[in-house]
């Protein structure tokens, strides 16, 4: 904005004029005449109108005296001063700051009786609001202003000078509506007081136009375009829309920041949108043809149908990562779109180009997942982590009874067994085909079980790779007594037969005790140039920080499971319980470190421990999930840990699967209390749940009951002491310590959710995957209060019926002296109604009785048998001869 506060004085300068200006008054109006000698004073004007800060030329005649100088005077001061103005020895008054009324005087010095004065009005006009305003092409756009001081409070409006404006410049109301041209370029709106033509006060007008390049595209399914703005002057930045979404959805097509349209998986018309204010320019979208389905997960060696639906697809090339047909290697497709999966995962492209047309060309992924039938390859089933075994046929709740289900047998173990068992049916292994348990303990084994047997007679070790290395003691600050090896859950790689696991191993020179190994499922043998000592830094300046950098220290522990990821190919290993949180992701062949990531590089603390939970993989995009603590361990004091403002402490994370960096994430408002209470959010782990394409999501809790439910592309970042920006928050457990220390169980044949917390029963709660929203109260509860961490349960159906959650109760395992005091307690329910109990392992005497009491054991369901780690054992259950 800029206001003229500048005055030229251009009239009412003569002493008597017959005629008068009506702003200048009349002459000798406000004279006076010494009585004593005749001296006669008067001015020029009685009147005036000045601008603040603006100066107005007073001339006084002095009649009957020789001398006929004069003194100046302001509201009765010599001169005035800065608050009524101030005026010279030749009488050019300067107005004040402000608005208001005072009185200009000259007194003879021949004759201090007499004088003359005259009456000034100071005034000003206010800014113009808005002081600058972009317009598009005969936009509109209200201005205003107001009067000081003067008592007439019209105004007259102008552009360019030109008053009312006109078609070239634009037109402005009586009222001060500016109407824009038709054209762009810039334009100065002004105001100008009716009292006094010389108090002005202006604004700037831009008119812009936005312009795409190009004006219109056809394209096909998923295919992109760039679209480039050309903007007149003024127009700086660009906001994207398609059909008037910010950003644009999975339904109509996305558009990025610098305008990159990616179509949608249907055909249809769409209107991209590039805008700065209220000006705009826009594209039309024509999406021709599109492949469905846009995505798939598949396991190896199975098929897909792919099909191209729109006005092209009538004849289309078929491809996979480019190759007409696809390869071996890749996949093959047949003309008519029937993909065949390859032996070995990974992720694809499959598309399909126009014939008529080859500019046309739509695509969809293709992810081949790590997957065998009925195996259990990994922590809690699958990458979601729903713990669901749907592929039971043999255990069903009118079988699973103290009468026809029990113990059958038990294999000892040379330590404790936190990590789940992996099963693998059918393996061609010991000169036969089996069915296959695997069981790795703190000592540092491996063992791979006949997981046939039905007795103790029956047993069979195919193989017993270890100890690997010595174990390392660490006493018992996490209750991890004392001796610490293979932690956490491995992964095994189907398509390969290798199972991958970290050991932590003492007595050796390597900067870490940990060791990623690669072994062959059928021999135990090390594949792939293993094992290889896990190591790494990155910058920072947080605790532990030296010349700058942080390094992966050796008293971490190893907790969480092992992921692998099919869209990289790579194996994904957490790190906590020490100063930081890491996650380090290897190559599964070559065993090279590819990325690293430490949550806290200029804090401390964001561990990843959850309980033995594993992190959570989309298998169509690699995307990574995953829940962070407040290490215990941090400087030596429990609950001691920066909060998310030195990093991410107790948070949820998206976390790109290349590079590992945070693509979103979500941490509590309350995350100080969290920190200063040592109440990890990650005390628990979350899973990927089925919602609604337009919000995926992931659940999970912590310490202090809360669940969160999380949009996994927008996660809600950090609020803080406000309101948490997820999908839904609630408490679960509000009857007992409510403490979350397991990952929940979800079945899709009943959209249900299972949670077992600290010191409370097993309960169901009901999910709606169109809102996305848990229930808030239970559908159904168990009776049995689990002590020590509650449990991680797993859950058997074949597929939508016959639904068991088998629970493990860990209550005899004594938390502070980190030993157990009595065996496991393993608990079958009935799935569709937690009250109903099916079985419990103490309810045929000592006949069923586990192994010592360990916690944070999962079981695993699959073949008929349950298999139950614990401390001393693996426990096989299954229906009795």
């Amino acid at each position: 904005m800029t206001v003229t506060t500048s005055k030229v004085f251009a009239g009412c300068i003569a002493f008597a004029v017959a005629a008068i200006s009506a702003s200048c008054g009349g002459t000798n109006n406000s004279s006076t005449t010494s009585s004593a000698s005749n001296v006669t004073v008067s001015l020029n004007q009685s009147s005036m109108n000045v601008a603040v800060g603006a100066t107005a030329q007073f001339t006084a005649t002095v009649q009957n005296t020789t001398n006929t100088a004069v003194s100046w005077s302001v509201d009765g001061t010599a001169g005035g001063n800065a608050t009524a103005g101030t005026v010279s020895a030749s009488g050019l008054y300067t107005a004040p700051a402000a608005a208001g009324s005072h009185k200009v005087t000259a007194t003879s010095m021949a004759d201090t009786n007499a004088s003359a004065s005259a009456a000034v009005t100071v005034g000003a006009l206010g800014a113009i609001s808005p002081a600058t305003v972009f317009l598009p092409p005969s936009g509109t756009q209200q201005f205003s202003s107001s009067i000081q001081g003067f008592s007439n409070t019209a105004i007259t409006w102008a552009v360019n000078q030109v008053v009312g404006g006109n078609a070239s410049v634009g037109l402005i109301s009586t009222a001060g509506l500016y109407t824009a041209p038709s054209q762009p370029g810039t334009y100065t709106v002004t105001a100008t007081s009716a009292a006094d033509s010389s108090v002005t006060a202006s604004a700037s007008v831009t008119v812009g136009t936005i312009t795409l390049s190009p004006a219109s595209a056809t394209l096909a399914g998923s295919q992109s375009q760039q679209f480039t703005p050309t903007a007149s002057a003024g127009v700086k930045t660009f906001t994207w829309s398609v059909d008037g979404t910010a950003g644009g959805s999975a339904t109509i097509g996305t558009i990025s920041p610098s305008g990159l349209y990616t179509a949608p998986g249907q055909p249809g018309s769409h209107t991209v949108t590039a805008a700065d204010g209220s000006i705009t320019g826009s594209a039309t979208v024509s999406v021709d043809f599109t492949i469905t389905p846009s995505s798939a997960t598949i396991p190896p060696w199975t098929t897909k149908q792919f099909t191209a639906t729109g006005l092209s697809s009538t004849s289309v090339t078929w491809a996979v990562d480019g190759t007409t047909g696809g390869s071996a290697a890749t996949g093959t497709i047949s003309a008519d779109g029937l993909y065949t999966a390859p032996a070995a995962i990974g992720a694809h492209m499959i598309s399909a180009t126009s014939v008529a047309d080859t500019a046309l060309t739509a695509s969809a992924s293709v992810t081949v997942v790590n997957f065998s039938q009925a195996s259990v390859l990994t922590y809690h089933n699958d990458d979601a982590r729903d713990g669901a075994y749907l592929e039971e046929v043999n255990l069903t709740p009118a079988n699973v009874n103290s009468t026809q289900f029990g113990k059958l047998l038990a294999y000892p173990v040379d330590g404790q067994v936190y990590a789940q068992p992996l099963y693998m049916p059918g393996l061609n292994i010991a000169g036969g085909t089996y069915d296959v348990v695997f069981v790795v303990t703190q000592n540092n084994s491996v063992y791979a079980f006949n997981a046939d047997a039905t007795s103790s007679a029956t047993v069979q070790t195919f193989w017993h790779a270890g100890p690997l290395g010595p174990s390392v003691y660490k006493g018992d600050i996490t209750g991890v007594n004392p001796n610490v090896g293979i932690l956490s859950t491995p992964v095994i790689d189907a398509s390969t037969n290798t199972m991958y696991l970290v050991a932590e191993e003492g007595g050796k020179a390597d900067p870490t005790p940990f060791f990623l190994h690669a072994l062959d499922v059928t021999t135990g043998a090390e594949k792939f140039g293993g094992p290889v000592n896990l190591t790494g830094s990155v910058a920072g300046t947080g605790l532990d920080s030296s010349g700058g950098n942080i390094s992966l220290e050796s008293d971490c522990y190893q907790r969480m499971g092992l992921a692998l990821n099919p869209v990289t190919n790579w194996v994904y290993i957490p790190f906590g319980s020490c100063n930081h949180g890491w996650i380090l992701a290897y190559d599964k062949t070559s065993l090279a470190q590819e990325a690293i990531f430490n949550d806290t590089p200029d804090g401390a603390g964001g561990g990843y421990w959850s309980s033995g939970g594993a992190p959570a993989v989309d298998d169509s995009t690699g995307y990574v999930y995953l829940m962070s603590g407040v290490d215990e361990l941090v400087q030596g004091d429990p609950g001691t840990g920066d909060p998310v403002t030195n990093g991410y402490n107790d948070s949820i994370f998206q976390l790109d699967p290349i590079n590992l960096t945070v693509s979103s994430s979500f941490t509590p408002s309350d995350n100080f209390t969290l920190a200063e209470w040592d109440a990890d959010l990650g005390s628990g782990s979350n899973i990927l749940i089925p919602s609604s394409a337009s919000l995926p999501v992931t659940l999970g809790g912590g310490k202090d009951g809360n669940v969160f439910v999380v949009n996994r592309n927008d996660m809600g970042g950090y609020n803080a002491g406000g309101t948490n920006n997820v999908v839904q928050q609630l408490q679960l457990c509000t009857d007992g310590y409510n403490n979350i220390f397991s990952t929940p169980v979800y079945w899709i044949g009943t959209s249900t959710i299972y949670y077992h917390c600290n010191d409370n029963v097993i309960s169901a709660y009901s999910w709606n995957a169109s809102t996305a929203q848990i229930s808030t109260t239970p559908t159904s509860k168990g009776s049995a209060v689990f002590q020590t961490h509650g449990a991680t349960a797993s859950l058997s159906a074949n597929g939508a019926v016959n639904g068991i959650i088998w629970d493990i109760d860990n209550s005899a395992y004594s938390y502070k002296l980190g030993v157990p005091q009595g065996p496991s307690v393993l608990h079958a329910y009935d799935a569709t109604n937690v009250a109903t109990e099916l079985y419990n392992s103490s309810q045929a005497g000592t006949r069923d009785t586990a192994g010592s009491a360990l916690k944070f054991t999962v079981p695993t369901i699959a073949g008929g048998k349950v298999f139950v780690p614990t401390s001393t054992e693996l426990d096989v259950y299954g229906l009795l001869p």
